[in-house]
């Protein structure tokens, strides 16, 4: 008695805390019961059985000979139907899915003898039957099975028919995404008949809380038309998270995504740059089982991510010239980089580098006249007494090239002695991309990776950060006519730039938070 309290205490705890009741996320049965000659039997038992719970839950055929299971847990069910002097029929692997509206019609045969009769029933056949809607619906196995690369089971929606995706073009948003003709930005979520819509940033298909696989008893996705109890018209993505049975089952899974298992992108080849740095790992413990047998159940899961993650970028940077004093020019024109567009309206601008940055001279001036093609140089420290000779200026030595006493600055005659401005330029990266940023003969791009996270990744949807995540559901069968389920999900999510091989505590710069609560009373 004391666990029976003490359990529905908790579960009227999260009704006090809940911050959303949800629509009824159980599945209703129903049917006409009928003898051989198609007239109807009034009177008639019948039991349905959760074959995972043993919960059982009764109905009787009405005058008309109609039953209804108006709230049943989903699940796999053995539904049985027993009347003197009829044969006793069962019905086995009967699967009611979230919110599924399934009618089963029964004909009994009289019992000339004494026998009882078994039918295995597909589920495929019976979900959305009785139902006006249109869609597709994918098993707690096949969620399970099916290959996912961020363990994200929304990430499934893009396998369902009625998914059409952006077709590349850029001026296009993640929200030309549609669903069954509604944009993804107007998609309801719903888990465990809560509307749980991401809509701080509507950008794709998001949760406040990742939906893990393992924590997936069904899911969903409606075209048209959804149901009314459902609301906001077309395309909805319903999600029934799994619960637990008279026997415990747990499990444990570990990812790991390692960008040294990956080939380096062309490009990166072609400019000899190191390829962006990812390191993912990603563990799932979940048990579920029995609270009070056949009464009572529970199923959690905790899931954490440990996100190390670095990209490849393009800052400005000198060229090695530029590093030494030395800027270069072409008469006439202004500076560009490699595939700069030619122009000689304003200020003439054309490509002069190659791709690898070598000097590339201009066929003609800006007028069409033919250019003399010389290299111009200038040094900052004064006029030059000899041109480098090469294309990263290594021979160029200011303490002999330059004409000493010149009316240049006086302060400005080398570099600085101390080494400071050496050190400093170390810290530069090289310049090895001459076709993004910087005019290509004295600046241009340092390509290298860095580390991101902290204000590089705030308020980011879908990246890959550091995550903790909690997840809880509680089923609880009053009697066979009342029941009362909750569920909750906490999760934390933050990005750092300290990069740690194990995160201490909760830790690191927290961006968010969200929670998420359902409770169903039947």
């Amino acid at each position: 008695m004391r666990k029976h309290l003490a359990a529905v205490l908790f579960l009227m705890s999260l009704v006090l805390a809940g911050q959303a009741f949800g629509q009824s996320s159980n599945a209703s049965l129903s049917g006409t019961i009928t003898d051989a000659t198609g007239g109807i039997i009034p009177g008639v038992t019948i039991t349905a059985t959760n074959t995972a719970t043993g919960v059982t839950t009764a109905a009787v055929s009405n005058n008309a000979g109609i039953y209804s299971f108006p709230s049943l847990l989903p699940g796999a069910y053995t539904v049985s139907a027993a009347n003197p002097g009829f044969q006793l029929q069962t019905y086995k692997d009967l699967t009611l899915g979230n919110a599924a509206q399934v009618r089963l019609n029964i004909k009994l045969q009289v019992a000339g003898i004494e026998q009882a009769v078994e039918v295995s029933v597909a589920a495929e056949r019976l979900l959305l039957e009785s139902s006006s809607s249109t869609g597709d619906v994918l098993s707690e196995s096949a969620v399970l099975n099916l290959p996912q690369v961020n363990s994200n089971a929304l990430d499934m929606v893009r396998i369902m028919s009625g998914y059409i995706p952006v077709d590349g073009n850029a001026v296009m948003s993640a929200n030309d995404t549609t669903v069954g003709g509604v944009s993804v930005a107007n998609l309801n979520l719903q888990r465990d008949g809560v509307s749980i819509s991401d809509v701080r940033f509507p950008a794709g298909i998001h949760s406040p809380t990742q939906i893990n696989p393992d924590m997936v008893g069904e899911l969903r996705i409606i075209q048209s038309p959804v149901d009314a109890e459902m609301g906001r018209g077309n395309a909805q993505v319903q999600v029934l998270t799994k619960s637990g049975s008279n026997a415990y089952h747990g499990s444990a899974v570990w990812d790991i995504q390692n960008s040294g298992l990956d080939s380096n992108q062309w490009e990166n080849n072609r400019s000899a740059v190191v390829p962006p740095w990812r390191n993912l790992h990603q563990y799932t413990l979940s048990l579920g089982g029995p609270i009070l047998k056949s009464k009572t159940f529970f199923f959690a899961l905790w899931n954490q991510q440990f996100a190390r993650l670095r990209e490849s970028q393009t800052p400005l940077a000198l060229t090695a010239c530029a590093r030494k004093g030395v800027f270069r020019y072409y008469d006439n024109w202004n500076n560009g980089r490699y595939g700069q567009v030619t122009t000689t309206v304003g200020t003439p601008t054309i490509a002069v580098v190659d791709f690898n940055g070598n000097p590339v001279a201009p066929a003609t001036n800006p007028d069409g006249s033919a250019h003399s093609g010389i290299l111009r140089y200038a040094s900052v420290f004064g006029p030059l007494l000899k041109t480098p000779q090469t294309n990263d200026c290594s021979d160029f030595n200011p303490a002999t090239d330059i004409q000493l006493n010149s009316s240049w600055d006086p302060y400005r005659k080398a570099l600085d002695s101390t080494g400071f401005i050496n050190y400093f330029l170390s810290l530069m990266p090289p310049a090895t991309s001459f076709e993004s940023v910087g005019d290509g003969l004295n600046t241009a791009g340092g390509r290298w990776t860095r580390g991101t996270g902290g204000a590089d990744n705030m308020y980011g949807i879908g990246e890959d950060n550091n995550r903790k995540q909690i997840n809880i559901r509680v089923d609880h069968n009053i009697n066979s006519s009342h029941k009362i389920s909750g569920s909750w999900s906490l999760e934390k999510s933050w990005a750092d730039n300290n990069y740690n091989v194990w995160p201490q505590g909760w830790g690191g710069r927290t961006e968010r938070q969200p929670q998420v609560w359902t409770v169903n009373l039947k």
